[in-house]
């Protein structure tokens, strides 16, 4: 019995999974946690370690901000507990990434609301902005050991609106929504005409708080503006009146007229095989407006097909199931949020079983493909020449093969009548 006992312990102690030690109770966190800011406005973000009672040594933060709304305008630090930094902090506007380690001698620090590193960004576009923590963020402990002690790094999440127009109203027709990508490089402006206005003064940059000169472009109410380069762009109004300049309206806008990146399509298991279900396989991204979504037409190649195929969304990994056999163009189209797309093609063949070349629209030797029409070319041809040279050769020499295949049966008549006349 007891030893029963002791090998139902054993299996239990095999069997059950041993549990993880606990994640240590260190929190990250950022302040201002939220708040709504105006674009073109600067505001400051620090980041407060809590390492609830215990003792660390070494801080490790990631920031994760969104490019295309925040920017990171002053590298200065401020402000911190840190007492060494093994490599100089180092951020990134294009990719929306700053990084940071910094240590503190021993004894290490003990502290409910430390401030680590204080960043200034500045709001360039309207939106909801959310600033959190990437995966290579840690807080190690003071014991020798390098303990990771970090329980939680919450994110922070911001508003970005734009500022209020201190001149004209201003509207585009072409780009109305400040928040969306247009794939149009030219966009259209209207706006007020105030009372007594005898002048406007406008401009477009990629500064949210650009001011126009004091020389003024007429009367007019509307303007268009050609083959801007892609990005995030903004339109700069004031008006005068009575000699006198008020203050700047500013219209942000976002054109995206490239498609997204280059991709591959893997087809599984193989782009040639006897298996009638097909997994595809692809991905894409796209650097300023982002990518949306993802279709696909499935076009017959095999003879007879007189239907049009239609494109439909899809998302990756994608089943093609029950497909008959024969050559096959897929074609997945890629959309960015801005309507551009790009297609990306490949070609597949849904052979028999029992064939490893031939298909029904010709034979496939695997980079080549020779459709039946080039085959009979390129066999069917030399053979009929090599027939005709052969048929003319009999042609020409016909009569002497005749006469001499005569002449040897004749002599070997002869030979057997010989003996007869003998006797």
């Amino acid at each position: 019995m007891i030893k029963k006992l002791f090998l139902t312990l054993f299996l239990l102690v095999l069997i059950l999974p041993i549990p993880a030690p606990a994640a240590g109770p260190a929190t990250l966190a950022l302040s201002p946690s939220s708040g709504s800011f105006l674009t073109g406005g600067t505001f400051n973000v620090s980041v407060v370690l809590d390492t609830k009672g215990l003792s660390a040594n070494l801080v490790e933060v990631e920031l994760i901000f969104p490019a295309d709304k925040l920017q990171i305008t002053n590298p200065s630090i401020g402000r911190s507990l840190i007492q060494v930094w093994p490599s100089a902090p180092t951020f990134s506007n294009s990719e929306g990434r700053a990084r940071f380690v910094g240590g503190i001698p021993s004894p290490g620090i003990n502290t409910s609301d430390g401030v680590v590193l204080t960043l200034t960004f500045r709001a360039i576009a309207p939106g909801e902005a959310t600033i959190s923590f990437g995966n290579r963020t840690r807080i190690l402990a003071n014991d020798g050991l390098g303990t990771n002690i970090l329980a939680n790094a919450s994110p922070a999440f911001y508003s970005i609106s734009v500022s209020p127009a201190a001149g004209p109203e201003i509207a585009s027709p072409s780009h109305p929504d400040p928040e969306k990508w247009y794939r149009d490089p030219n966009p259209t402006f209207i706006w007020q005409n105030i009372s007594g206005a005898d002048g406007f003064s406008y401009s477009i940059d990629q500064n949210p708080s650009g001011v126009p000169d004091i020389e003024s472009e007429g009367i007019r109410t509307s303007n268009t503006f050609s083959s801007l380069d892609d990005g995030l762009w903004y339109f700069h109004l004031r008006q005068r009146v009575r000699a006198v300049w008020g203050g700047v309206s500013h219209f942000p806008f976002r054109i995206d007229s490239g498609p997204p990146s280059d991709f591959n399509i893997t087809v599984l298991p193989d782009e040639r095989t006897a298996e009638r279900n097909l997994f595809l396989q692809f991905f894409t991204t796209d650097t300023l407006s982002g990518l949306d979504h993802y279709e696909l037409k499935l076009v017959a190649l095999s003879r007879g097909s007189v239907d049009t195929p239609l494109f439909f969304e899809i998302t990756s990994p994608y089943l093609l199931s029950n497909l008959d056999t024969g050559r096959y163009h897929i074609i997945i189209r890629a959309f960015d949020k801005a309507g551009n797309y790009r297609d990306k093609l490949v070609t597949v063949n849904i052979v028999a079983p029992i064939y490893k070349f031939i298909g029904p629209d010709g034979v496939d030797l695997g980079k080549f493909f020779i459709p039946w029409l080039a085959v009979l070319l390129v066999v069917g041809l030399p053979a009929l020449i090599l027939l005709i040279i052969i048929f003319r050769i009999l042609g020409k020499h016909g009569t002497h093969v005749k006469r001499s295949i005569y002449d040897d049966i004749w002599k070997v008549k002869r030979a057997f009548e010989k003996p007869e006349d003998k006797s």
